[in-house]
């Protein structure tokens, strides 16, 4: 059965190909990435796709076909699959999949299209058969008690801040990663995953070895990480040394802040030092002017995943 006997297929909205002027507000949008289901950012845009929905990115990540449980905006940049009859959420991902195993179609410049994907031959619903359950499996990995008791969170003020108060910058000290000995040395590179982390080597004699909790900032994507155990960097990477100390709370709420801008990057405006100064986030201070520390550590510590966070990353 084909692909088209079973979805609407058609392009996201056209109003939201040029993001760089985006306002943030609360509705999630999908675009053109494999990372985080698709999720762009959440901004001031209107949701027209009700789910659930099937998202294909026709650019970047081309045919990286993500599920869409949550009402969403979605980008011109990926395809959209809107169910033509109710089908069961394992029935869609297993769509997805089918759609990222035969990504290889659209190599060498053959862009995925509403028609080309509408062809994909798929298994019909009434022949689909699954022992995996996806209400069981969701209530195995979600956590038990999701979000922040804002009761318990007092009011803060917020002020406009400027990334160059918080920090020193410095960019990683080498280049060629091929040219470097395996060894011990956790090493940060552009990457937009694991952390940052591309590997272990030997550290070359030009690198500073990191000791301290720094964010690492890609100058390819923009991501944001911290860093807890001792690295080192690549040239593509800056490193955000603390010009105050900051607990390891506060600096968790800042990559968070970081990250919610790291999408001015795309489309090959890289994330380099000049620019990457000129941030501003939006942070908690006390009366006094000085970051609110209490407030976010109240936040962060109250997230769901913080004790896994705390015993994972933390305990030695």
């Amino acid at each position: 059965m084909k692909l088209s006997e079973l979805f609407k297929i058609g392009y996201g909205q056209k109003e939201h190909h040029n993001k760089e002027n985006l306002d943030y507000g609360n509705t999630l949008l999908i675009s053109s990435q494999a990372a985080d289901n698709g999720c762009y950012g959440f901004f001031e845009v209107e949701a027209k796709f009700k789910p659930p929905f099937i998202t294909a990115p026709s650019t970047g990540s081309i045919g990286f076909a993500c599920v869409q449980l949550t009402k969403a905006a979605v980008a011109d940049d990926a395809l959209v699959l809107v169910p033509l009859k109710s089908y069961p959420k394992e029935y869609l991902f297993y769509i997805a999949v089918v759609i990222r195993e035969t990504r290889w179609r659209y190599n060498y410049g053959r862009k995925i299209t509403p028609k080309r994907l509408g062809s994909v031959e798929v298994r019909p619903p009434e022949e689909f058969k699954t022992s995996v359950n996806y209400e069981k499996l969701q209530s195995g990995l979600w956590p038990r008690s999701a979000g922040t008791n804002t009761k318990t969170l007092r009011k803060p003020q917020f002020k406009k801040t400027s990334i160059t108060e918080l920090f020193e910058l410095e960019r990683g000290q080498f280049h060629a990663l091929n040219k470097l000995e395996v060894g011990t040395c956790a090493t940060i590179s552009r990457v937009s995953t694991d952390n940052g982390l591309v590997g272990f080597y030997r550290r070359p004699k030009t690198a500073v070895l990191y000791k301290d909790c720094f964010i690492t900032i890609s100058t390819v994507t923009g991501d944001a990480f911290l860093q807890f155990k001792p690295f080192i960097a690549t040239d593509n990477v800056l490193i955000c040394k603390p010009k105050m100390p900051l607990r390891i709370t506060s600096l968790v709420y800042i990559q968070a802040l970081i990250n919610k801008v790291k999408w001015r990057y795309s489309y090959g405006r890289q994330c380099y030092k000049r620019i990457f100064q000129k941030t501003v986030v939006y942070l908690p201070i006390t009366s006094d002017g000085k970051p609110d520390e209490d407030y976010m550590e109240a936040t962060v510590t109250e997230q769901p995943y913080w004790e896994y966070f705390k015993q994972t990353y933390l305990s030695s």
